[in-house]
């Protein structure tokens, strides 16, 4: 049994049962407090960044979500039950992980070759997973468990799962490399068609949308974008994948996986025949970031019956939108050049992917580079000048989800 201090369930299933509650409670001493959010549509996050740059590190949708961000910031433990579809966490529960981004700064530092955000808090809960294994095949099932240590260690704590084995018990977990390397890339003949949809929730000026825009003026028919922030369009399109010969997913990373609105879709899949591809962009540099997300594309291509064409990684996209058209142009045109080959050919060029997908991680010398121009504030002038535009440059330090007594509690 488990002492500590203050302890929640967020209950993401859409079916929730008190049976549940009562054995999570045998493992630990004190009360602990439930949030059931099954049944409450969370909002997806939109990238806006407002939680960074407008209202430190305070979300501005407002839903129950919003409400409860102070029950977990100041738990000392977080106990997630989530659903699973499609061989994944759903959309509800990913939606949740997305919306945790404003406990975490917009500034960055190195861990480990990797990119990572400050932390806003000084300290942050234990997370404990429990999900239900049903319908999972074992390598969906770790797959799932990687990624969500992964999203633990990002998020800097540790990472427990909820086990059934007779009785509930908990397993600490460990890291474990993305399993990634499942299926060959397909070659198949060139495509007549390739249907693309863009999987970035921000309203306008993406930048997903933008390098669409320029895969458009390339390929001409022989693409067709659809924009998955067109709800209202989904159950024609879920019905229209049925039959259609080849599919791209083109989105932007969100915590190590895909947009919540993108899994939502994802869930309305049927088995059928074709080819599926993804491409992956992110503002992280380096493509290590993005494995996780592939190793559940895999899987997924093998769910749904498709040949899997395989998945492009592209980091350090975030910067497209502030560049000038120059350079816009030199950093879109190889990723437009890889869809074109798929299109074109009938497959990934090997080479074009390896070359996107550089760096894997931050080598020795961009590490201490990166250091330097940290320490000379060039790195992070960008957040600020944002922050100083919106008067809220001053309250970039703010932890609004944490109470008086929590933060003199931890130090």
């Amino acid at each position: 049994m488990v002492s500590g201090k203050m302890k929640t369930i967020f209950d993401l299933r859409e079916k929730q049962d008190d049976g549940m509650y009562e054995a999570i409670q045998n493992l630990y001493e004190e009360p602990l407090k439930v949030v059931k959010l099954g049944d409450e549509s969370i909002t997806e996050c939109i990238g806006c960044f407002n939680c960074w740059l407008k209202t430190p590190g305070r979300c501005v949708m407002k839903d129950r979500m919003t409400e409860f961000c102070s029950d977990y910031i100041n738990s000392d433990t977080v106990i997630l039950l989530m659903d699973t579809a499609q061989g994944f966490i759903n959309h509800q529960a990913k939606a949740f992980l997305d919306r945790t981004i404003p406990h975490y700064h917009p500034y960055i530092e190195v861990v480990d070759g990797e990119l990572h955000h400050r932390a806003r808090y000084k300290s942050y809960p234990k997370m404990v997973f429990y999900y239900n294994t049903e319908g999972l095949k074992n390598q969906e099932e770790q797959v799932i468990e990687d990624y969500l240590y992964r999203t633990a260690y990002h998020f800097q704590s540790k990472a427990y799962r909820i086990e059934t084995d007779g009785s509930l018990h908990l397993r600490l977990m460990e890291s474990r490399k993305a399993k990634k390397k499942v299926l060959d890339y397909a070659s198949i003949e060139p495509m007549e068609k390739l249907v693309i949809y863009n999987g970035s929730p921000r309203r306008a000026g993406s930048n997903s949308a933008l390098i669409l825009r320029k895969t458009v003026e390339a390929l001409a028919d022989r693409v067709e974008i659809r924009d998955l922030k067109e709800v209202g369009k989904w159950e024609e399109w879920a019905e229209a994948f049925k039959v259609e010969k080849h599919v791209m997913f083109f989105m932007p990373l969100y915590v190590h996986a895909m947009p919540s609105h993108v899994m939502a879709f994802i869930e309305k899949l049927q088995l059928s025949e074709g080819s599926i591809s993804f491409f992956v962009q992110s503002g992280f540099l380096e493509s290590s970031q993005s494995h996780y997300l592939e190793a559940y594309f895999q899987q997924l291509a093998l769910r749904l019956g498709r040949n899997y064409m395989g998945t492009t990684i592209k980091g350090g996209v975030e910067r497209l939108r502030m560049m000038q058209a120059t350079g816009q142009e030199k950093l879109m045109k190889p990723m437009v050049k890889t869809i074109a080959n798929l299109v074109y050919e009938g497959r990934f060029n090997p080479a074009d992917i390896r070359q996107l997908a550089k760096p894997i991680r931050l080598g020795m010398c961009t590490k201490i580079l990166f250091k330097i121009l940290c320490k000379l504030g060039v790195v992070n002038s960008y957040w600020d000048q944002q922050l100083i535009a919106n008067n809220a440059y001053e309250k970039r330090f703010d932890r609004p989800c944490k109470s008086l007594t929590m933060d003199s509690t931890n130090g």
